[in-house]
C-alpha cells in the first residue's frame, strides 16, 4: 500500500528512520531495510540531519524502493537554493519517489562541516508552496512545465519548551497543512501525558500527526538529551530503569515499544528513530506488537 493511501485508510501508520551511510558502503543500509520490509508503512530518509555530510537522501530513497520499502525523502532548505530544490523534486518524481517532507534543517554549527555556507533560500513552508506549484504545472517563476509531478507532502513540527512556543508550533503546522502538507512529524515523545495535552490542542491542525519515538541507548544519552534537546524531559524513573537493567539495550527497546503502544490511542502514527541502532528496529516492532 502506498504511504498516501495508508494515511487515509489506517488509524495509525508506522514509519522508521533510515539514515544513509557516510560513504558508499550500502551493505548495512540495505540489510537494515530488508528486516523491516512488509512491517512498516514507509521509511523516512533524513537529508543530512544535524548537518552531517552523508550520501544524498534521494539516492537512499531509490535504494530503499528497490528493496520494496516505501520511501519518504526529507528536503532540507539549509543546503540548496530554489533552483536545486525544484530540480531535485522533479528528479524525485521521475525516480518514483512520491513522498516528500519539508524541513528547514538544523544549524550548520551542529554538524561536521563547520565552514559550510547555509542557504535557506526557501523556508520549509516556501518549499511546500514550490512543490504545490510544480504539481500545478508551473515553477516558482510561473513558467510552464512539460509534465507535472505529484507528491504526498509532509512537514515537521519543531520542538517547544513552553505553552507560548507550543501555540507557535501549532500555527506553523496549520500553515504547512494549508500549503499542502498531508502529514506532520512531531519531535520525540518521552512523556505520554504531556503529549496527550499537546494533541488535545492540535485537534484542528488538519493532518495526521506522527509522533517520533527515539530509541535511547544509555543513561548518558538520556541525560544529554535532557540537557541539550529543547522540550525533552526524560523522567528519572526511565533513566533508573536503564541504569538498573541487566540488559540495557533490551530495556531501551522495551521502553521505546511501551511508548509506541501508548501513542496508538493519541495520534496518527509513529516514526521510530534509532540513531544508528537500525538493527534494533525489528525488536521494537515485535515488542510493540507491530
Amino acid at each position: 500500500m502506498a504511504f498516501a493511501e495508508a494515511l487515509k485508510s489506517k488509524a495509525f501508520v508506522v514509519l522508521v528512520e533510515m539514515e544513509t551511510p557516510k560513504g558508499v558502503d550500502i551493505s548495512g543500509f540495505i540489510d537494515n531495510a530488508r528486516h523491516v520490509v512488509g512491517r512498516v508503512d514507509a521509511a523516512l530518509i533524513p537529508d543530512m540531519s544535524f548537518a552531517v555530510m552523508r550520501m544524498s537522501a534521494l539516492a537512499g530513497a531509490v535504494l530503499l524502493k528497490q528493496q520494496g520499502l516505501e520511501p519518504i525523502i526529507q528536503f532540507s532548505c539549509r543546503d540548496r537554493n530554489r533552483l536545486a530544490l525544484q530540480g531535485d523534486l522533479l528528479a524525485a518524481h521521475v525516480l518514483g519517489v512520491a513522498n516528500v517532507m519539508a524541513i528547514d534543517g538544523e544549524a550548520i554549527e551542529m554538524g561536521d562541516h563547520l565552514h559550510a555556507k547555509p542557504v535557506y533560500d526557501l523556508s520549509a513552508v516556501g518549499f511546500l508552496e514550490a512543490a504545490q506549484g510544480l504539481a500545478d504545472g508551473k515553477d516558482i517563476g510561473g513558467r510552464q512545465l512539460r509534465g507535472a509531478p505529484k507528491f504526498c507532502l509532509g512537514a515537521r513540527i519543531e520542538p517547544w519548551v513552553d505553552d507560548a512556543q507550543c501555540e507557535l508550533r501549532l500555527g506553523e503546522a496549520r500553515a504547512a497543512v494549508k500549503r499542502g502538507a498531508k502529514f506532520l512529524v512531531g519531535p520525540p515523545v518521552f512523556d505520554l501525558e504531556s503529549f496527550a495535552g499537546f494533541m488535545a490542542k492540535a485537534k484542528d491542525v488538519g493532518a495526521p500527526i506522527i509522533a517520533s519515538v527515539l530509541l535511547l541507548k544509555s543513561v548518558g544519552m538520556a541525560r544529554y538529551l535532557n540537557q541539550n534537546l529543547p522540550g525533552v524531559c526524560i523522567s528519572e524513573d526511565t533513566i533508573r530503569r536503564i541504569r538498573q537493567a541487566s540488559d540495557r539495550p533490551a530495556e531501551c527497546v522495551k521502553i521505546a515499544a511501551e511508548t509506541v503502544k501508548g501513542l496508538k490511542k493519541l495520534c496518527g502514527g509513529t516514526l521510530l528513530v534509532t540513531a544508528g541502532w537500525e538493527d534494533k528496529l525489528p525488536g521494537v516492532l515485535d515488542a510493540a506488537g507491530l
